[in-house]
């Protein structure tokens, strides 16, 4: 509604003032979900913070005014002390008021309408709020209800007055916010943002931890780790649907996520916060949304979450639209000056996508700067990347490139929390998931095994790229040649392949020799009530044990569950995919394990034929990290077999 139709609108009705509350939100004291009993002026100032408004944000940077309607979810969120004056009312529309007026306050309450804006003339604002709460904490004798009353006529006046001379124009810092907000479970992107709103990434990251103290990044992350605790806690849904819905794909990555933040590991947050949801129930869902508390007045505090996206729930004010309207004409110009830009097109990318592999790398061969580039066929499409890359960015294959004797300019952070890298990574920095980060180094290719089509021609657009899945390669040797041609360290695989083979051959041999005829291996991780198994290409031992020392897993595992990384089963499954041997992934001590009744019936873990390890020892795959894993696990089965 336009602010002189407003006007019109606060000249008929009758107000009454319900209560007036002084509030102090900060790190200790935040206001969580508040649902409004009745419309509501909310004054901030002193501080800065976010108000939340359902699931519409405004940045407080020292004064702000918000108004919210009736039912609306009030949360502030502060770093540091916030102020908030809170005058809840009941504006009514008398009979006899226009027919037109009553129309339209049937079909678009103007009193239910979220907006806000930082006053140009706050002191008076603030002094005449000082005033209404004072007279309203006093004895009702009559007079002091009609002094209110007209004092909060006056701010209302002053807030319109304001609102009709230029104010209530969303603030960058505001636009920002509300963009990771709504887009939180995508993968950010930054640059396109700073494209979109024209100021540079550095300014609007700036402002965004001006503002919050957190990067964009840690932001999102922020928003996606609480809105799984919500679900966590409040459905059913299986860890793999949240992570999915939260924006990792991944289960064990949220999982890693996840304890990083909270310091406990899903399951164990369902369990101390949430319904009593058994192990073997954990794959049975129900609707995954985030629980609705109906919250009571007076002001209740409840755990935080910022998620309530209602379809047609929430009034788009003028500067929404605006926002709105400015952002897609934006996007509408950068995709049609980048559509081209990309390697070859997105159509060649989705062509190739289906059914190209990694290959061997051919040099170009038409035209003159073939001596400084090549074309590589990758699941993408062909991709022309220097001949000899100088600043290779690893955001996947790490251990890999450095056994090439590769130094590269970046990594992402879990791959650098490698225990098999110690002493690596001095001049190698963290870029975590961030593409600014990424676009400051300059690298000029960049490795990821990411099988997004839209994040990999993100990474495209800072240098060319070249993403493998992680369970492409039949070998550690061919994963070893193929990067060898990529970063012209050919000789060097070849080298390090025939030295490894020198290596394990002795090993190998012995291996086969100790295990019996007959015997099998299973190669399993227990977490939080999930157990999956893994396969020749993945970590866990996998790679070692079924690639590189020929042992075999149980005849009764399918084919199909040993092609992929891993393959999540149920408990009812864990006896006949069981094997003599059995190398375990868990936070589980083995006498914890030996008492469980079902690990405890199983006979590797009854008669201690069992290898145990923490997920940061054998998630690692990579050349580099089986070297040093080979001799721990091969020494382990050679004496389990003489038993």
């Amino acid at each position: 509604m336009d602010v002189l139709r407003l006007i019109q609108m606060w000249n008929q009705v009758s107000i009454r003032v319900l209560d007036v509350r002084f509030k102090l939100a900060g790190m200790d004291g935040d206001l969580q979900q508040y649902r409004l009993p009745s419309s509501a002026f909310i004054f901030a100032f002193q501080g800065q913070g976010e108000l939340w408004v359902d699931d519409e944000v405004w940045l407080c940077d020292r004064f702000y005014v918000l108004h919210a309607g009736k039912g609306s979810q009030l949360t502030v969120r502060s770093r540091e002390g916030l102020n908030m004056y809170i005058v809840l009312y009941k504006a009514t529309l008398p009979a006899a008021a226009p027919q037109e007026l009553h129309r339209i306050i049937q079909e678009s309450n103007p009193f239910l309408d979220s907006w806000g804006f930082p006053p140009g003339e706050p002191l008076a604002m603030l002094e005449l709020l000082q005033t209404i709460c004072g007279g309203f904490l006093e004895s009702d004798d009559g007079l002091t209800v009609l002094s209110v009353k007209g004092d909060f006529i006056r701010f209302v006046h002053a807030v319109l007055r304001e609102r009709l001379f230029g104010a209530g124009e969303l603030s960058l810092s505001e636009q920002v916010i509300r963009y990771l907000s709504r887009n939180y479970r995508k993968t950010i992107s930054i640059d396109e943002l700073a494209r979109q709103l024209n100021y540079s990434q550095q300014y609007i990251s700036r402002k965004c931890k001006e503002q919050t103290g957190l990067s964009p990044l840690d932001y999102v992350i922020r928003f996606r780790m609480e809105e799984a605790m919500a679900l966590l806690a409040g459905t059913r849904a299986t860890q793999q649907e949240i992570a999915s819905h939260v924006g990792y794909p991944d289960l064990m990555y949220f999982s890693r996520m996840f304890k990083k933040y909270t310091g406990l590991t899903p399951g164990q947050y369902r369990k101390r916060n949430g319904q009593s949801v058994s192990d073997y129930a954990r794959n049975r869902s129900q609707s995954s949304v985030v629980p609705s508390r109906s919250l009571g007045y007076p002001f209740y505090m409840s755990d935080i979450d910022y998620q309530f996206h209602r379809e047609g729930s929430n009034k788009m004010t003028r500067a929404t639209r605006s926002f709105y309207t400015v952002m897609l004409l934006c996007l509408t110009v950068m995709l049609t000056a980048c559509g081209g830009a990309v390697n070859n097109g997105a159509s060649a990318q989705n062509q190739a996508a289906a059914s190209a592999s990694p290959s061997a790398i051919t040099q170009e061969a038409e035209a003159p700067a073939a001596a400084e580039t090549k074309i590589v066929k990758t699941a993408f499409g062909d991709v022309e990347v220097p001949a000899r890359p100088q600043r290779v960015a690893a955001i996947s294959y790490l251990g890999t490139v450095l056994a090439l004797d590769v130094q590269p300019v970046a990594a992402e952070s879990f791959l650098m929390s490698s225990p098999y890298l110690e002493g690596m990574l001095d001049v190698v920095t963290d870029v975590g998931d961030s593409l600014e980060k990424l676009l400051e180094l300059g690298p000029d290719l960049i490795i990821t095994h990411n099988p997004q089509p839209e994040v990999v021609e993100k990474y495209q657009k800072i240098a060319p790229t070249v993403s493998v899945p992680y369970n492409q390669f039949a070998s550690i040797q061919d994963e070893m040649l193929y990067f060898g041609d990529l970063l012209d360290k050919s000789e060097e695989a070849e080298q390090w392949n025939e030295e490894f083979e020198k290596e394990i051959a002795d090993i190998r041999e012995k291996v086969q020799q100790a295990v019996p005829e007959g015997k099998t291996l299973s190669i399993m991780q227990e977490y939080d009530g999930i157990v999956s198994l893994f396969g020749p290409k993945s970590g866990r031992g996998g790679r070692l044990m079924y690639e590189i020392m020929g042992l075999k897993p149980p005849v009764a595992v399918p084919d199909y569950m040993l092609k992929e990384s891993y393959y999540e089963f149920s408990l009812e499954k864990l006896s006949d995919y069981m094997g003599d041997y059995l190398i375990l992934t868990t936070e589980s001590s083995l006498e914890s394990l030996q008492a469980d009744p079902v690990w405890g019936s199983l006979e590797p873990i009854r008669n201690n034929r069992v290898f145990l390890w923490t997920e940061n020892q054998s998630w690692y795959r990579d050349p580099i990290a089986v070297k040093r894993q080979i001799k721990e696990l091969t020494d382990w089965i050679i004496e389990a077999a003489s038993r």
